[in-house]
């Protein structure tokens, strides 16, 4: 059965409020009248080609630098770690690709199956251990549903909101993550999105203003559509400049 979340209640509580459906995407800006932007699916070949060129080229760049300097005795050990972390960075991004790929197949079918929502986010919380405490962020968590979902591609979506709240929360801040009626809610007190970003934050490589300051490809909520948009689930983000943003998902069940 799916689940029958009451968007029409969201929208009139937040706005402005950007609601992607797997065939659509409408924008509610505080004021004016609704938009609605139809998308269309990028072709798969072009858009793997294109994250992989511009996912790769900056750690790519950047180790050709550090060994360089290490080439000429300048602080060897410090510049092997650096290199490590993007070695270690380029190996999550291939194996995202990777998955993603097999996704886009014409003969994949998901593998649905019945998880915890627990069992699917602690293991992410845990990913993300060590830049959690390097912002003293704290964490409200209750998560008390179960959702049936393609897992390896569901938790690849989530990491991604996850990795944006965390990034972009303030050092201190607490992110609240939920599951109630029928959709997952993760809000953070960061330094949200412009109102005039909103509608095109899931466009591949776009960067809010005043995000651009923060390192990352402007892939991480493309991808979020991407997996979402073939599991057939409709999701939400609704922001507020330097107030923090709000990212709701449906969670279907049997």
């Amino acid at each position: 059965m799916v689940s029958d979340i009451n968007w029409d209640e969201i929208i009139t509580k937040f706005r402005p409020l950007l609601l992607l459906k797997p065939d659509s995407v409408w924008f509610y800006p505080s004021m004016g009248s609704t938009s609605e932007e139809k998308q269309r699916l990028e072709d798969p070949k072009t858009f793997f080609v294109n994250a992989v060129a511009h996912e790769l080229f900056t750690p790519i760049t950047a180790m050709l630098g550090l060994i360089q300097i290490a080439k000429d005795g300048e602080n060897i050990h410090e510049n092997l770690l650096k290199i490590e972390r993007h070695l270690l960075r380029m190996q999550r991004i291939v194996e995202q690709l990777l998955l993603l790929s097999r996704f886009e197949r014409e003969d994949y079918q998901p593998k649905l199956v019945k998880i915890d929502l627990n069992n699917l986010l602690m293991p992410l919380l845990n990913e993300f251990e060590q830049k959690s405490k390097e912002k003293n962020l704290h964490f409200h968590i209750e998560l008390s549903k179960t959702v049936t979902t393609d897992t390896e591609f569901f938790r690849m979506a989530l990491r991604n909101l996850l990795s944006n709240s965390i990034k972009y929360s303030h050092p201190f801040g607490k992110i609240v993550i939920c599951s109630q009626n029928d959709f997952l809610t993760i809000k953070d007190e960061g330094v949200g999105i412009p109102e005039n970003d909103l509608r095109y934050i899931t466009a591949r490589f776009y960067r809010a203003t005043n995000a651009r300051s923060y390192t990352g490809s402007g892939l991480g909520l493309a991808i979020v559509k991407h997996i979402f948009r073939k599991l057939g689930v409709s999701w939400a983000v609704h922001s507020k400049l330097n107030f923090g943003t709000v990212v709701f998902v449906e969670l279907k069940s049997d």
